[in-house]
């Protein structure tokens, strides 16, 4: 491998690959509870626990809506150990202070704003499912993603308690990074309300560079694609449904495995995004010191591992490591936007319209209610 030239590298924090970090306890920790996950949901289905242990009855009942609630509740407490890992334990173990009392309040809230979504979804698709069958629970899935890409700024701030502030969003978690948010075509680029002038004018160059390229309609395209794609399989070619509780019990089986799938292979998409996104704002006038200045601290605040092993990064980052992002540069042999950003975390969150089960399972934001509709990111 050539030596990248160090004016860039120089820039940025170094830390020599371990398996004793912040970075990859949480690693760990996404891979446990996501694995968890995926293997229940293929036992269950495996062993037709659904048909078996929940009503098939295609007529409205109240008790629809009790067992719907009671399935997310269980839901709710098979997470909360996970949850209590990756938003407490783990971040006071590495030094990263999070009050007791607040991440209680954050977790309570995040659970119940997360759990009423997931409730409400599933009644739309029930009253699809029975009034038009199969087609028309896709259709009303699809109106459904459409509705949180829409709202993705109120979620969060239903669910994590995130704040507006004109164009910015204030968390008090270190890794909320904003997004880009509303629907392509009205689209805006929201910024961290917590960073300096210096981030903010280099991230806001860099989305606004995504967005008006239509890398972020790109993205979302791709990820709502996908997503229904594999509602489609599930409705389509299972024994999945949307007209009982045990047909949507069986549905949102189906789509947590689907959502694993998508973190295998969507998270290559994103990287190439990501570099493309960097070399727009070199191109834009930004300093390339100055962009590995500002890369270097958000990289601390999320993943805080500047260097990682390749195959790693590969299945699991769909952010390339700040090491690899700033060699691109030097070498010059970045890709141009358009590219599909922010894909494989996006069809994360558009899984609430199937019922996925992973969209805050997965080591980025496990245990942190802030983070469950707006992802971290670049």
């Amino acid at each position: 491998m050539t030596t990248a030239p160090p004016a860039l590298l120089s820039s940025s924090p170094q830390q020599a690959t371990s398996g004793r970090t912040y970075a990859r306890a949480r690693l760990r920790l996404g891979i446990t509870c996501v694995g968890t996950l995926v293997v229940l949901s293929a036992v269950l289905l495996s062993t037709g626990a659904p048909t078996a242990l929940l009503p098939s009855s295609s007529s409205w009942a109240w008790a629809d809506a009790v067992w719907l609630m009671l399935l997310v509740a269980l839901y709710s407490g098979l997470s909360a150990p996970f949850d209590l890992l990756g938003g407490l334990l783990l971040p006071r173990s590495y030094g990263r202070l999070i009050g007791r009392r607040r991440f209680a309040r954050t977790w309570a809230r995040g659970i119940v704003g997360h759990g009423a979504c997931l409730v409400a979804v599933a009644l739309v698709l029930l009253g699809a499912g029975r009034l038009g069958g199969n087609p028309a629970a896709l259709a009303a899935a699809f109106f459904v993603a459409c509705c949180l890409i829409a709202a993705q700024v109120r979620l969060a701030g239903l669910i994590g308690g995130v704040r507006r502030e004109g164009n910015q969003l204030r968390a008090s978690d270190p890794s909320f990074v904003g997004g880009i948010v509303g629907l392509p075509g009205l689209d805006r680029t929201m910024l961290s309300a917590a960073w300096d002038d210096e981030t903010a004018r280099v991230q806001r160059l860099r989305r606004e560079s995504v967005r008006r390229s239509g890398s972020r309609a790109l993205g979302v395209a791709l990820a709502l694609v996908f997503d229904l794609a594999g509602l489609a399989v599930a409705l389509f070619a299972t024994s999945a449904s949307a007209t009982s509780v045990a047909g949507l019990a069986t549905l949102s089986l189906w789509a947590t495995l689907w959502s694993f799938l998508g973190l295998l292979i969507l998270p290559s998409l994103s990287r190439r995004a990501v570099s493309a996104a960097d070399l727009a704002a070199i191109r834009g006038g930004v300093d390339p010191v100055g962009l590995a200045r500002t890369l270097g601290p958000l990289d601390a605040q999320q993943e805080d591992e500047p260097q990682r092993n390749r195959l790693i990064e590969v299945v699991f980052h769909p952010v390339p490591s700040l090491d690899r992002r700033l060699r691109a540069i030097e070498r010059g042999d970045t890709p141009k936007l358009p590219q599909p950003w922010h894909t494989a975390r996006t069809a994360l969150f558009l899984s609430w319209a199937s019922l996925g089960l992973l969209s805050r399972a997965v080591h980025c934001n496990c245990g942190r209610p802030e983070l469950w509709a707006l992802f971290p990111g670049d």
